[in-house]
């Protein structure tokens, strides 16, 4: 074992009341140092990997456990759950679900004053990692009011402070913007640098290419391939659509949908002019605030268009514009050509919201799509086939709450597949999504626009752009600089706007 960061023998795992052992016999060694990717498709046991390394397996989750653990040669077996922390810092998917405190220096020390540090020392290393990871400018900020990005490097932070010699990472992209997403590169670069053992459980992986030492590759809980540095960025696009990963190259990706604008139709929704300003005593209660500018554009039936641009950039607030959950400040906001209110316009146009939690409130996955659905509901065939088309059937009885973050979203798309509605606006609908889902998405998205919705999809995400939309919108700073056909000459221009996404606002 010396040498090794981190070793599992023939480690099992099954939670209390599933069926099937998430993860069973793995046997994996990771040398101290190393950066190592570990990936698959949803549901194939990466987080649980990930839970028996830090300790959340079989400490806080409940189930089966059998196997060894070791970290740094340390059988893990008598540790508590606090001992892990001063080994291994973990980085979730969601930063929100690992904060303690309120403000970003409290957060950043909660771990020192835990292990009961010197004040002298706690202060040192609080004023060391906000240094080390480059957000001294987020001193004594309200957690509250950070972007997405903000709030990763915080929880990397407050990791660092605990000088932990592993580090694991689980889906750290999901919620970022491409700069964002650079910018943890950046990060994950330096810790590289220190010798740390880093291990990235990841879908995206184009920002990863330069970094990995070695790729392991699981499948229904099991490791199905352990790729070496070579192997891994050896493998061909076909390689990766075989197991199902994304590309390490976005230069490789190609447009897979057709441009097919339509010609001398009505529009279905139709801006002309609009802007939007918050109130005064909202501008007063927020730093910084999304502004739309004098926004007009048409959308028709049949079309998948793509909304990009800055965090800040006003994309979400035009959604909520659009959806009547704002009202906006001036101009005029219409639907199949007649200029209706934002009261008129809820419930007409559909949203999909980035955060899932928000939008479930049934009992059971099946129950769910019965929500809102109006006509539709009582359609037992039809409810299934949309389960069946987005991989969640075999849940039909499950909570929502009880669903992978994966899952959630695309139990939020199966409700908008289920919605009356002509016009439909999703918040990074593929955010956390491994490859299989996303084009899953991408075909559900094209079946509605062949049923002659329009449909919008607000997204960082490239490769989802190039496997779905027909059009983009680029906004900057409340306004729309470019609006053009995506085809296979104009998707290098999509790349270059979303490599000019900032992350400096968490208001969009």
């Amino acid at each position: 074992m010396k040498g090794y960061a981190v070793e599992l023998r023939g480690v099992s795992y099954q939670y209390q009341d599933h069926s099937q052992p998430a993860i069973h016999g793995i046997d994996l060694k990771i040398k101290k140092g190393s950066f190592v990717l570990v990936s698959g498709a949803s549901g194939s046991g990466k987080t649980t990997l990930s839970r028996c390394i830090n300790g959340l397996v079989p400490h806080f989750y409940e189930g089966t456990f059998s196997g060894e653990v070791y970290l740094n040669g340390e059988n893990t077996g008598d540790f508590a759950l606090r001992d892990f922390g001063t080994i291994v810092g973990s980085v979730f998917q969601d930063p929100r679900s690992q904060f303690f405190m309120t403000d970003t220096t409290n957060e950043i020390a909660f771990g020192c004053v835990n292990m009961k540090l010197p004040r002298e020392e706690v202060w040192k290393r609080t004023k060391g990692s906000f240094e080390k990871i480059n957000i001294t400018s987020l001193t004594d900020k309200s957690l509250f009011q950070l972007s997405s990005g903000e709030m990763q490097k915080v929880s990397v932070a407050s990791c660092y402070a605990m000088t932990p010699d592993i580090y694991v990472f689980d889906e750290p992209s999901a919620n970022l913007d491409f700069k964002s997403i650079m910018e943890l590169h950046d990060i994950l670069a330096e810790l590289k640098n220190e010798g740390k053992t880093v291990i990235v459980l990841e879908h995206r992986v184009f920002y990863l290419a330069d970094l990995l030492d070695r790729m392991i590759f699981l499948e229904d809980g099991v490791i199905r391939n352990d790729f070496n540095r070579q192997e891994a960025l050896s493998l061909s696009d076909g390689d990766m659509r075989q197991i199902g990963l994304r590309d390490f190259s976005l230069d490789a990706i190609h447009c897979m949908r057709p441009t097919a604008l339509p010609e001398g139709e009505v529009p279905i929704l139709s801006l002309s002019h609009v802007s939007f300003a918050y109130g005064q005593r909202k501008r007063q209660s927020q730093a910084e605030v999304a502004l739309l500018h004098d926004v007009s554009f048409e959308a028709y039936s049949g079309e998948i268009i793509g909304i990009i641009g800055d965090n800040g950039a006003g994309k979400t607030t035009l959604a909520k514009l659009c959806c009547g959950l704002l009202k906006e400040t001036s101009g005029a906001i219409s639907i199949h050509e007649r200029q209706l209110s934002p009261k008129k316009r809820l419930g007409q146009i559909y949203f999909v919201m980035q955060d899932s939690d928000y939008q479930l409130f049934g009992d059971s996955v099946l129950n769910e799509l019965q929500i809102g659905a109006r006509k539709k509901s009582s359609n037992e065939a039809e409810n299934q086939a949309i389960l069946e088309k987005l991989s969640l059937w075999e849940k039909r009885e499950s909570h929502p709450a009880a669903l992978s973050r994966g899952q959630k979203q695309r139990l939020t798309i199966a409700g908008a597949l289920k919605a009356d509605s002509r016009v439909l606006f999703f918040d990074e609908p593929t955010s956390g999504l491994d490859r299989g889902n996303m084009l899953r998405v991408s075909t559900e998205l094209e079946s509605l626009a062949r049923e002659n919705h329009v449909v919008f999809v607000i997204t960082h995400d490239y490769e989802f752009i190039l496997s779905a939309c027909h059009r983009v919108l680029y906004l900057n700073d409340g306004k729309i600089e470019q609006d053009f056909p995506l085809t296979e000459h104009s998707k290098d221009m999509v790349l270059h706007l979303l490599r000019k996404g900032g992350a400096s606002s968490g208001q969009d």
